[in-house]
């Protein structure tokens, strides 16, 4: 299967105040996903950077009262039901326990680290190895005890540009029947795809993509590429051909983590300190392998500013300022 990427460019024209009001143009390209079709603004120099390292120091260092720190996660986080067979979870330094604010039927928390923060690019292969190994425990146990549910997802919000409202790095799991937009919209778009291809939308794009300029390694199992159609600024996406639902101490977990961290140095060589991450996974279906998403967001800093205008939140459209031609180019450096 060859995938059409032809994207369409727009182009405006007015008189710049920047250029003693003499005419010039800005071009807008808009890409469509090959997957769902969903469209991605491409529009050079929309990401404001601040100049300079931010200050972050007197937010993130103040751990005072966090339930999350080593000292109060056991006193201060709720504790699984029966049916789940342990208190709460114990992976290396990670700690995992039901959320206090479900998101579905089985939702719950991983406490990532010991320490109250750490800087997007200190993270180590071993936290979030054992970070997903908590995570992946969860949706196992989960997933055996619940024939309905059908889709799980393993989230991360890294400071406050990115959701986060709590410095303590950690991430938020949910398994339940229904999925979410995204996930049942590219579930159901890869079924259809393997039903008229006799083939796996996911094998076949990275297939496409090896060779190409967007390709930007492996980790293993994992092969991670710069999505066609960003989601957000500086998308990096792994895809674990051929993988189900992974056991916690499965050899792709590691794989996972690595690329996991790589992209995260990336960003950090880039001047970003904060970051999503979405990992999907489907039980039993062979149409969706595991795919994780990471993308970077506005720096937090003082001032920081909502990378989420109106286009994401009301029209779920991306606007990113780099092509992933280009940033793919430098994330390989990492890996």
């Amino acid at each position: 299967m060859t995938f059409d990427f032809d994207p369409a460019t727009q182009t405006t024209w007015f008189h710049s105040p920047l250029e003693d009001f003499e005419e010039v143009s800005v071009e807008t390209e808009i890409r469509e996903d090959p997957l769902t079709g969903r469209q991605s603004r491409i529009v050079s120099e929309n990401f404001v950077r601040p100049e300079g390292d931010p200050d972050i120091d007197a937010v993130v260092g103040d751990s005072e009262g966090c339930f999350f720190c080593p000292d109060m996660v056991t006193e201060a986080t709720p504790t699984y039901p029966d049916w789940v067979g342990f208190d709460r979870g114990e992976w290396g330094e990670a700690t995992s326990f039901p959320n206090l604010n479900p998101y579905g039927d089985h939702s719950n928390v991983v406490v990532l680290t010991e320490d109250h923060y750490v800087p997007i690019d200190e993270f180590t292969v071993q936290q979030f190895t054992d970070g997903l190994a908590a995570a992946l425990e969860f949706v196992t146990t989960a997933f055996e005890s619940d024939a309905a549910d059908e889709y799980a997802s393993i989230n991360m919000n890294f400071l406050r540009p990115a959701g986060s409202s709590i410095i303590h790095p950690h991430m938020q799991t949910l398994v339940d029947e229904c999925g979410t937009n995204l996930q049942t919209d590219r579930a159901q778009a890869a079924r259809a795809y393997r039903e008229e291809h006799d083939a796996s939308y996911w094998e076949d794009s990275v297939s496409e993509t090896t060779e190409t300029d967007r390709y930007i390694g492996s980790t293993g199992a994992v092969e991670w590429v710069a999505p066609y159609a960003p989601k957000h600024h500086r998308h990096v996406r792994g895809v674990a051909p051929g993988v189900d639902v992974p056991d916690p101490t499965d050899p792709v977990v590691e794989d996972l983590a690595a690329g996991i961290v790589n992209g995260l140095q990336y960003y950090g060589s880039a001047g970003h300190n904060s970051f999503n991450l979405a990992i999907t996974l489907q039980d039993g279906d062979p149409a969706n392998p595991p795919v994780i998403d990471l993308v970077a967001r506005a720096v937090f800093e003082q001032y920081y500013w909502s990378d989420s205008p109106f286009f994401a939140t009301l029209h779920d459209e991306s606007v990113v300022d780099v092509p992933p031609e280009d940033y793919a180019t430098e994330a390989a450096a990492f890996f």
